[in-house]
């Protein structure tokens, strides 16, 4: 599985979003798998007062979320990614009626 990393216009550890097709096992369709940053709280309190919180349910009304904007020199890579994506998936779908075909014969 190779990783793909993109990194927000504002160059910021934070913001960066790691992307892997995995098409390991002949049974189930290729996924893609996508990872980001969360925010993390410093200080001990700050966190034990997040966790308090969390556990009697609070949810913030903006939610918990940050943006990411993509590099435009980035945005072929991306194309690219996705479309072999979509060419593995392509393939499993080929191979799923393939097989279903076979076993109606």
């Amino acid at each position: 599985m190779k990783k793909e990393y993109f990194e927000c216009t504002c160059d910021s550890d934070e913001h960066r979003l790691v992307f892997q097709i995995d098409d390991t096992e002949d049974d189930w369709p290729p996924e893609v798998w996508a990872g980001a940053f969360l925010h993390t709280y410093k200080g001990f309190f700050k966190r034990i007062w997040v966790a308090i919180k969390y556990v009697f349910g609070y949810k913030c009304k903006y939610g918990h979320f940050d943006c990411f904007t993509l590099k435009p020199e980035d945005a072929p890579r991306f194309k690219q990614m996705l479309e072999q994506y979509t060419a593995r998936h392509n393939r499993w779908v080929k191979k799923l009626k393939d097989k279903a075909s076979k076993s109606e014969q």
